[in-house]
């Protein structure tokens, strides 16, 4: 997989964007060559290959035997989820979430409370529950913010404990960093957006749904085929080749390439970055007393900061209080050492 980009700039914001790979850009030129020169008859075969989009999430997450769905990205799909559950239902959020889980909890009116993003932030989702006793539980695997990152080993604890708990997980920080078994997690359902560490572009995301789970939580549990209603929720329309094109295609590659193999090497930058984030004082009192972490980092820095990186070809973003710089396969150490520079 070739990123032009990462040859032009220090390229630290793919948790912004994963932006984009030659070999994608000749699949989608191939696309619409055939589109311009056939117009109607390029769709003809479109329910076979929208099946095969399916089938390649389905084989990539091993979500087999359960529901897979496409949307155009993780907002669209959790809204629309959002608007066949139980109206009674309480949810419990992550303060400072993904504001497109918390604005359309709210926007729907379903009664909600929050967790505090703190370094301990497993031991308050555990004793909120107690609490407050929600019956959804929906919050990002990894938190955009700062990177903060909820093992999966954690949903099995709180599943375990609490089985009657409608778990909804945001992938899209998360989905194709790290390997992951749908079928073998204790997610009830999970939606992601493809454009960032799946390097799909925009307008493709999927939900992932535990069939036997759902019924018991919609506004209508008596809904004799689920699937086809679930299918009518989530796919309306036509769904647009280009963008579902894309995710397979790109679901492909990364198989191709290996995802233990993209794992490790992110785990190797982010385990080197965190080092020298810490030597540096750069990290959070959170970040630096939580056992594990993800590939996305919050560090201190100002607006002036920032400008002057931006103006030094290092590509970030400006998140919350700091910088958030997040790093990807084809990164390099000596890329996060001339960062550093910069924070002398």
């Amino acid at each position: 997989m070739k990123f032009p980009i990462s040859k032009k700039y220090i390229y630290f914001d793919s948790a912004r964007s994963g932006g984009m790979y030659q070999e994608l850009l000749y699949w989608r030129k191939k696309h619409d060559n055939l589109f311009l020169n056939k117009g109607s008859q390029f769709r003809f075969n479109y329910d076979d290959f929208i099946e095969d989009v399916r089938n390649g999430v389905t084989d990539f997450f091993n979500s087999q035997n359960n529901f897979v769905f496409l949307t155009n990205s993780f907002s669209v799909g959790f809204n629309s989820l959002l608007s066949i559950l139980n109206p009674n239902l309480k949810f419990l959020l992550i303060k400072d979430d993904y504001p497109s889980i918390i604005d359309k909890v709210r926007i729907n009116r379903f009664k909600h409370d929050f967790v505090e993003n703190t370094f301990d932030l497993e031991e308050k989702i555990i004793k909120k529950i107690e609490i407050f006793k929600p019956q959804v539980l929906a919050i990002s695997i990894v938190q955009y913010l700062n990177g903060v990152y909820l093992n999966l080993d954690f949903f099995n604890k709180i599943k375990s404990k609490y089985p009657e708990l409608l778990i909804i997980a945001d992938g899209t920080q998360f989905c194709g960093t790290k390997s992951f078994d749908f079928n073998s997690s204790a997610i009830d359902i999970l939606i992601s957006s493809g454009y960032k560490w799946l390097y799909s572009g925009y307008g493709n995301g999927f939900l992932l749904i535990k069939k036997n789970f759902i019924r018991n939580f919609l506004k209508n549990s008596d809904i004799k085929n689920l699937e086809k209603f679930l299918s009518g929720t989530f796919e309306p329309g036509n769904l647009d080749t280009l963008s579902f094109g894309s995710l397979l295609f790109s679901i492909n590659m990364i198989s191709k390439y290996g995802i233990d193999k993209i794992e490790k090497k992110v785990n190797s930058l982010s385990n080197y970055a965190y080092k020298k984030f810490n030597v540096y004082n750069l990290l959070d009192y959170q970040t630096i007393n939580r056992q594990r972490h993800s590939n996305i980092f919050n560090i201190k820095g100002n607006k002036l900061l920032y400008k002057k990186l931006i103006k030094n070809q290092i590509i970030c973003s400006i998140r919350g209080s700091g910088i958030r710089v997040s790093f990807n396969f084809y990164n390099k150490k000596k890329e996060i050492d001339y960062l550093l520079k910069f924070f002398k």
